[in-house]
Parts: C-alpha cells; sequence; structure tokens
C-alpha cells in the first residue's frame, strides 16, 4: 500500500545483505518456505511474507507482462507511467511489457477495484500476464484510518505467485512528479515481494532524489530506484514466476 503524504517510519533489514555477491549466471533464485501457509495457496500467511521468499543471486533478465486496466484514464497516460516504471526496474533486468484493457468499475474502494478486477478475468489473470494493474481516475480509498489517504493497493505480497492474488490498484496523482509511475512501480513491487521495511534512503541516488526508495511508504517522498534489499526480493520473484 502506498500513502499520498504521510511519512511512516521504515527500517531496512541489513540482513540478507550478502546474498547478494556474485553467484553462477544462471543460478536460480533463492526460495525460502512460507512456513504454516499452504503452498501456493494465495493465504493471507503467504502473502504477508513475513520471511522472505524468493531472493535473486544473479542478474538474470526476464520479461514482466503487465496487464493495465484503464479505469477513465487515457492510455496515453498509462504509457507515460510505464516509461517512468522501466527507470527503476530496467536497472533490475526486468522488461516490462505492457498490454492494456479499458474498464469501467464502480466506487473508489481500493480492495472493491482489485476484486472488479479479478471478476473481470474470471477471478485470475489473464494468459500470458504476469500482473495486473488497474490504473483508475478515482479517489481511491481503504478501509481503516488510512480512508482516503491512500494512493494505491496490492491485493498479496509476492502476489505474482499466485494467478488469483496477482492484482494491484492505483490511482493517477497530481502533484508528484512522476507521480502516475511512481504509484504503478511501487504497486507492481508489492506483488513481486517488495516490503515497506526493506526501504531506505537509497532514493537519495536516484535520478530523482528523494529521502527513501520506491518502496518507502509515502508518495511524496521515494524516487524511482529500488534499496538493494528490495531489488532481491523483486528480482528474485521475478526471475522465480514471471512467465
Amino acid at each position: 500500500m502506498l500513502r499520498r503524504m504521510h511519512l511512516l517510519v521504515a527500517v531496512p533489514l541489513a540482513v540478507l545483505l550478502a546474498l547478494g555477491t556474485a553467484a553462477p549466471s544462471q543460478a536460480d533464485p533463492i526460495v525460502l518456505p512460507d512456513g504454516l501457509a499452504p503452498i501456493d495457496s494465495g493465504h493471507l500467511l503467504s502473502c504477508t511474507e513475513l520471511v522472505p521468499h524468493a531472493i535473486a543471486i544473479t542478474n538474470k533478465r526476464v520479461r514482466l507482462d503487465v496487464r493495465i486496466l484503464l479505469d477513465g484514464v487515457g492510455e496515453a497516460k498509462a504509457r507515460g507511467a510505464v516509461a517512468s516504471m522501466r527507470k527503476a526496474y530496467g536497472s533490475l533486468g526486468i522488461r516490462v511489457a505492457p498490454s492494456y484493457d479499458k474498464v469501467h468499475f464502480r466506487g473508489p474502494d481500493a480492495g472493491g477495484l482489485n476484486r472488479q478486477a479479478k471478476r473481470h478475468y474470471g477471478g485470475k489473470r489473464p494468459g500470458g500476464t504476469d500482473v495486473v494493474y488497474t490504473m483508475t481516475s478515482k479517489n481511491i480509498t481503504a478501509a481503516g484510518p488510512l480512508g482516503d489517504d491512500v494512493a494505491g493497493l496490492a491485493d498479496c505480497i509476492g502476489g505474482v505467485r499466485f494467478p488469483r492474488r496477482a492484482f494491484a490498484v492505483g490511482e493517477v496523482p497530481g502533484g508528484v512528479k512522476e507521480g502516475p509511475g511512481k504509484t504503478m512501480a511501487h504497486e507492481i513491487g508489492h506483488l513481486l515481494g517488495g516490503h515497506h521495511h526493506y526501504t531506505s534512503p537509497e532514493g537519495l541516488l536516484a535520478a530523482d532524489p528523494g529521502p527513501l526508495d520506491l518502496m518507502g511508504p509515502s508518495l511524496s517522498v521515494i524516487s524511482l530506484r529500488f534499496s538493494t534489499l528490495n531489488s532481491l526480493m523483486v528480482k528474485g520473484h521475478a526471475q522465480k514466476y514471471a512467465r
């Protein structure tokens, strides 16, 4: 989930850094079990990824097929967001390959929009697609204390693993440079295992410097760059599960 303006404290985990060292060029990501969660179930416990699931140990290149649902948004706006997203994903060896579908969904509730996206495709992502992202012109909301202070919502951390959980939604925010692209890149980052608590001040090293990297919890302070730790998770999930 990405908030619009308010900053939450996120502490990066120094552990796992050693896993980013060089390894044979064709080595698969390290995959850790989910513990009590049923294997390949998309169960809530799996979707927390309290234990990092897939961790990249190489820079193997991969194609990520993203279906973008245009809910009151023009395709030109979506293509601009993809161009922004590629600034963060290209450096990880992930080639973003978009396709587009126009929809008309009801209501601003983020969870409800994800459910409508699933129903649109019969309950799971369409064939040949890794993740589905709804780009909406609505001012989306979420249950609980966040209310309308939410810019996007992923259905599942690591949702690319599960055909029924590989969905995310984000609005088209104004007032933030490359805001639509940052929102989409952030929420799809969650679907690829990226976590708020792996964020760091590495955003200061980005071409668009900001206090935090792309997976920070607030749109107003993030940059189009993954932290080292989030890079390991995002690359690992893409290498293991992108089809």
